[in-house]
């Protein structure tokens, strides 16, 4: 197959990382925007898309969703992952990212059309889910409903079409991984006798997104160089702060370790403009998404995943610890308001041991 990549071909992977903006982005109708194709003059499919660096952040997204939520780091990103060389002044872009989050309290989704193709991204910072398909089917069903303008037109005659596509996680979890896994829906099927043929299926391509790993994606996307840096410097610094006896409360400790791992990407020119344009207030929301993280990996820990109700009130009491707030820690768990300030009122010792 030759480096431009035939992009009707279905293929997948996934990504996951997330950060802030201050106002929801509006959702793009492609059908609408694929009826322009006879008319190469108009239409913003046929505008070379403006290189807009990373957007600042707003609450509930994620700094992947930050970084990467524009056409040109989309359009890079997907580059690295397939191997192709699109260029922006001739490639259809568009992001058509849904608004809502659907699958956690953070917006860590992206999706985009490349040439009418439409691509789904999730960034995934904890242990990989294994639902993530059926989330993935949720996720595109939503946006195909959305891109269809005549909602009456699926009862007519005429076929509707649908762009397609691909669907892809990146992961940078701690947990071991291998550089590279597909998932498929059809993995999740009862074995019946008799129903041997797959009708629905949806396939995922996750990669491993750590730094050191896939090193021929990550060397050849900026934007995901400086990521990856920077969640790999997060970690160490995290690590020697607490080793040096210097943690003064897991929320102090992460907005230093954050500070620190910054000044290393300025240092090494990865993402330098983006981290020199960060105001207090996003810095304050980017320790309250590594501190949701660190939350999600207690609750699997503690069997939450597995209905054991006493992981949410542990998930709460370390996430209380942390400083984080009311309205995030409800997301985060599903307890109501009066079960959490019940957990809050514990004495200090208890909430730092997470008793």
């Amino acid at each position: 197959m030759s480096n431009q990549e035939n992009l009707d071909m279905p293929t997948c992977t996934e990504i996951n990382l997330r950060v802030f903006r201050t106002h929801e982005r509006t959702e793009t109708n492609f059908h609408a925007m694929a009826k322009q194709e006879s008319a190469p003059t108009a239409g913003p499919f046929h505008a070379a898309p403006k290189a807009v660096s990373c957007r600042p952040m707003a609450y509930k997204d994620s700094l992947f969703r930050s970084i990467f939520g524009n056409a040109k780091s989309a359009l890079a990103l997907y580059n690295a992952l397939h191997g192709t060389s699109h260029d922006a002044r001739n490639t259809e872009v568009a992001m058509n990212t849904l608004s809502e989050t659907l699958w956690t309290p953070r917006k860590n989704d992206l999706s985009f059309l490349i040439n009418r193709g439409l691509v789904v991204v999730a960034e995934h910072q904890s242990t990989i889910n294994e639902n993530m398909p059926y989330r993935m089917l949720q996720y595109v069903c939503r946006l195909f409903e959305n891109g269809v303008e005549d909602k009456k037109a699926v009862y007519k005659q005429a076929l509707v079409k649908h762009a397609r596509p691909r669907f892809i996680v990146l992961l940078n979890s701690t947990a071991a991984f291998p550089d590279h896994k597909k998932m498929r829906l059809s993995d999740s099927f009862e074995q019946v006798a008799g129903f041997d043929c797959v009708t629905l299926e949806l396939e995922i391509d996750v990669y491993n997104v750590n730094e050191g790993r896939n090193s021929s994606i990550i060397e050849a996307c900026a934007e995901l160089k400086g990521y990856a840096h920077f969640v790999s410097r997060v970690r160490a610094h995290e690590k020697g702060l607490a080793a040096r006896g210097e943690k003064p409360s897991g929320e102090e400790t992460m907005k230093a370790a954050i500070r620190l791992a910054i000044q290393d990407c300025k240092n090494a020119d990865l993402l330098k403009d983006f981290w020199e344009n960060m105001s207090q207030e996003e810095l304050n929301m980017l320790a309250n998404e590594w501190d949701m993280e660190t939350a999600l990996e207690v609750r699997e820990e503690e069997g939450f995943e597995r209905g054991m109700g006493a992981g949410m009130e542990t998930v709460a009491v370390n996430a209380l610890a942390k400083g984080l707030p009311f309205e995030l820690i409800h997301e985060l768990t599903g307890l109501d308001t009066e079960t959490i300030t019940s957990l809050s009122q514990r004495p200090a010792d208890m909430l730092s041991n997470g008793n």
